[in-house]
């Protein structure tokens, strides 16, 4: 999820579950998002589409944004004569709807908000008819405005996999932002994917309360590092993190981006965000006219979570059981949310025969898994 903003996730968490079946989680109810391993819109010209990008930060942090163009550059490379823009540095309310009007007014089909401008998009698309506006982490619809997201879990419960693989000490420390739904998720999903390789895991969360704040990042590292973990795994966007892993050489695991040059002696791995099939998707739907609102929830059956490169420290064996379940989870024969499973103050949350389908998944998890040493607070 996007480190830029935190109160109406709650929301979404909430609304999530009561939206998931009739807006569609990963690709449901909308137009499908195509593989990014396979030629996409062949032959398909983009003249005369102009889509606008807007980013609450800069192009090239290193992360959440620059991910993003990255799937704005997916889009201009597979839709031939599309024209694109983005707008960097906006911050949701007045700043973000005053960016929205003018693209619509310069005549934009399609205006992506990156970071969540649901309101401001609200607000503004009913003056525009014409335009179509997404929205990240929304979770309403209307006539011309659509909402999307990825499924952070499925990155993560691979990334557990590596961790639980090469931790000695099997304390592993995880640097957290806010503590709401979609964190505590991914929390669970990486605690599972250790455990799927080494039952023994311990994953101490630290809340930093925000989504940005280097210092913060980096005394909850070296709190965690002198607590025993030997594995730091990202949820925040400083290199603050990985600075501390560098320094006190103990591994370190990213957070949706490709970050391996910020700690290249220490660095493990990372899940991916990609969302230019999300992006192409959206705007050959435009374009054949197919174009519908939705809430899209899409994971690695859609083709929209990757993986990083991998450190030098990661055995072979690994990386082939990394993509083993990588494949198992996109065709749907891997479910690490099944039941039986149980929080961590001993509680049956996910029944034997039961399970968090990922049109539901928005609305998990109000609880942290049994092996994660913390509390999620109120």
């Amino acid at each position: 999820m996007h480190k830029g903003w935190s109160g109406s996730l709650v929301a979404l968490a909430i609304v999530g579950a009561a939206c998931g079946g009739g807006g569609g989680g990963g690709g449901g109810g909308g137009q499908p998002a195509p593989n990014p391993s396979e030629p996409a819109a062949t032959g398909q010209s983009g003249e005369g589409l102009r889509i606008a990008f807007v980013y609450d930060g800069a192009v090239d942090d290193g992360g959440w944004n620059q991910a993003h163009d990255q799937g704005r550059q997916y889009v201009v490379d597979n839709l031939p004569g599309v024209e694109t823009t983005n707008l960097e540095q906006i911050a949701p309310g007045d700043q973000a709807r005053a960016a929205f009007e003018d693209l619509a007014s310069q005549g934009y089909d399609l205006i992506v908000g990156t970071t969540f401008y649901q309101d401001d998009v609200l607000a503004v698309a009913p003056d525009f008819p014409d335009t179509k506006f997404v929205s990240w982490a929304g979770f309403t619809t209307a006539d011309n405005v659509g909402a999307y997201d990825l499924a952070t879990e499925d990155g993560r419960y691979l990334d557990g996999i590596v961790a639980g693989s090469l931790t000695k000490a099997n304390v592993i420390g995880y640097p957290a932002g806010f503590p709401i739904e979609e964190v505590a998720r991914g929390i669970n999903a990486f605690t599972l994917g250790a455990q799927s390789v080494n039952p023994d895991i311990k994953v101490i969360p630290v809340w930093i309360n925000s989504w940005y704040d280097p210092p913060k990042e980096r005394q909850a590292s070296e709190s965690l590092v002198d607590a025993g973990a030997d594995i730091l795994v990202g949820e925040v966007n400083s290199p603050a993190m990985q600075s501390v892993a560098q320094k006190r050489n103990v591994y370190a695991i990213g957070y949706g981006w490709d970050s391996s040059a910020r700690s290249p002696d220490v660095w493990l791995s990372s899940f991916t965000f990609v969302w230019g099939p999300y992006y192409l998707a959206e705007a050959t739907a435009i374009l054949d006219g197919s174009w519908k609102p939705q809430l899209f929830y899409g994971g690695l059956r859609d083709g929209g979570i990757g993986l990083s490169t991998f450190g030098p420290a990661v055995p072979q064996t690994v990386i082939d059981l990394v993509q083993q379940k990588k494949d198992e989870i996109a065709s749907g024969t891997l479910d690490f949310f099944a039941g039986p499973i149980y929080d961590n103050q001993g509680n049956l949350v996910i029944a034997g025969g039961q399970t968090i389908s990922i049109e539901e998944r928005s609305a998990c998890c109000k609880w942290l898994a049994k092996g994660v040493d913390g509390s999620i607070p109120a």
